[in-house]
C-alpha cells in the first residue's frame, strides 16, 4: 500500500494569546472582586441610618412611624424584622409587609395595601370592607367610588365579616368587579333571606334580583338585557328586573 505523503504545503498554526486582552480581563475580574469585597464590608459593617414606607396611600405616614421604633443606629443583624412586619401588618389597611436593608445603610418598608370593595352602611356607621371580609375605616380625603352594602353590620377596623350571607355579597361584588359593566352599573347591594342577592342600578334605582351563585352568567343577562331593551326603550318604566333564572329574565314595571 502507497502511504499517502504529507502535503509540504500543510502548516501548524500556533495562536499567540492576545496580552492586551489578557490584561484587560485580568484587570476586570480583580476590579469585580475589588467590588465584591467592598459590598461585602459595606453590608458588614453598615448600620441602619433611615427608614423608608412605599406602596401605602390609605394608610398616613405618621401611622407607619408610629407603628414600630425606628431601629436607626442599628446594625441590620440586631433588627427583629417579624416585630417591625407583625406591627405594621396590625394597621386596618395594610394587607402585607415587605423588610429590606440596603447596603447604604437605608431601610425600605413596602406595604401593600387591602384594596376596599365595597362600603357597608348601617344607620350613620361606614365601614369600607375588602374581599377577605376585613373592615377599613373610612376617609372622606381618600374616597373610594364602590357599592354601598346595607344589610351587614358595620363593625370596627380590622373586624372580621363571615358567615354564608357575607359569602354570597362577597362572590357577587367579585363577580360584578370582574365583569366592569356591572361594576360601572350597579350602586347599591343588599341580602334578601328569601331572594338572596338584590342590587340598585346606578340608573333611576332599578331592583336587580341577583338570587345566590351563577353570577358571572347572571351579569351577562343583565349586560345583554340593557343592550338589548333598555337601550332601545329605556329604563324609567321598570321597577325590577329578577336576573335569578336560567335563560330567562322577568321584569316588572312601575
Amino acid at each position: 500500500m502507497n502511504k499517502r505523503k504529507a502535503n509540504k504545503n500543510n502548516r501548524q498554526v500556533s495562536i499567540k494569546p492576545d496580552k492586551e486582552a489578557l490584561s484587560w480581563i485580568s484587570g476586570a475580574i480583580f476590579i469585580l472582586g475589588i467590588a465584591i469585597i467592598a459590598g461585602f464590608y459595606l453590608e458588614k459593617n453598615a448600620i441602619i441610618n433611615e427608614v423608608r414606607f412605599t406602596g401605602y396611600y390609605f394608610t398616613s405616614e405618621s401611622e407607619l412611624e408610629e407603628a414600630f421604633e425606628a431601629p436607626v443606629g442599628f446594625h441590620p443583624d440586631s433588627v427583629e424584622y417579624v416585630n417591625i412586619i407583625n406591627s405594621v401588618n396590625d394597621l386596618p389597611f395594610v394587607y402585607k409587609t415587605g423588610v429590606r436593608v440596603e447596603s447604604s445603610g437605608r431601610m425600605i418598608v413596602s406595604i401593600e395595601e387591602r384594596t376596599p370593595l365595597a362600603m357597608i352602611v348601617e344607620g350613620n356607621n361606614r365601614m369600607y370592607i375588602d374581599a377577605d371580609g376585613v373592615m377599613m375605616p373610612v376617609l372622606l380625603e381618600k374616597n373610594v367610588d364602590v357599592p354601598l352594602l346595607h344589610g351587614l353590620t358595620a363593625g370596627s377596623a380590622a373586624d372580621t365579616l363571615a358567615g354564608r350571607e357575607f359569602e354570597h355579597v362577597q362572590q357577587f361584588l367579585q363577580a360584578a368587579k370582574e365583569s366592569e359593566f356591572g361594576w360601572l352599573t350597579i350602586s347599591e347591594v343588599t341580602y334578601d333571606q328569601n331572594k338572596g342577592v338584590v342590587a340598585l342600578s346606578h340608573q333611576n334605582g332599578v331592583k336587580l334580583l341577583f338570587g345566590r351563585g351563577n353570577f358571572d352568567n347572571k351579569l351577562n343577562y343583565w349586560e345583554a338585557f340593557y343592550s338589548d331593551i333598555i337601550r332601545r326603550e329605556g329604563i324609567g318604566h321598570l321597577a325590577s328586573v329578577d336576573l335569578r333564572f336560567s335563560n330567562q329574565i322577568v321584569t316588572r314595571e312601575l
